[in-house]
């Protein structure tokens, strides 16, 4: 039996980072950051939806289908309302 390969192009996400630290930040006061990402596949990339982990964290991303080799953006903004070490995901 022989494997056949899928002859559909498929879109790839590929990111920069996939991290970030703010460090110290003062409470109430928004910080943002981006993060960038390109497509490394072969058909076109189109983010659906983007969720935050919790309400402090608010994000935005590339809204239109991203070309193969192209780049795209998700950023993403925190306002710490507590004290302490935090860790959020998006």
């Amino acid at each position: 039996a022989q494997k056949v390969a899928s002859a559909t192009p498929t879109p790839q996400l590929q990111f920069e980072k996939t991290t970030h630290d703010f460090g110290n930040i003062p409470q109430g006061t928004p910080v943002t950051t981006t993060f960038t990402f390109k497509n490394a596949g072969k058909a076109p990339l189109v983010l659906s939806n983007v969720q935050a982990s919790c309400g402090c964290t608010t994000p935005s991303y590339t809204k239109e289908p991203i070309a193969p080799g192209k780049t795209g953006t998700i950023t993403a903004t925190y306002n710490a309302a507590g004290v302490g070490q935090f860790n959020k995901s998006i």
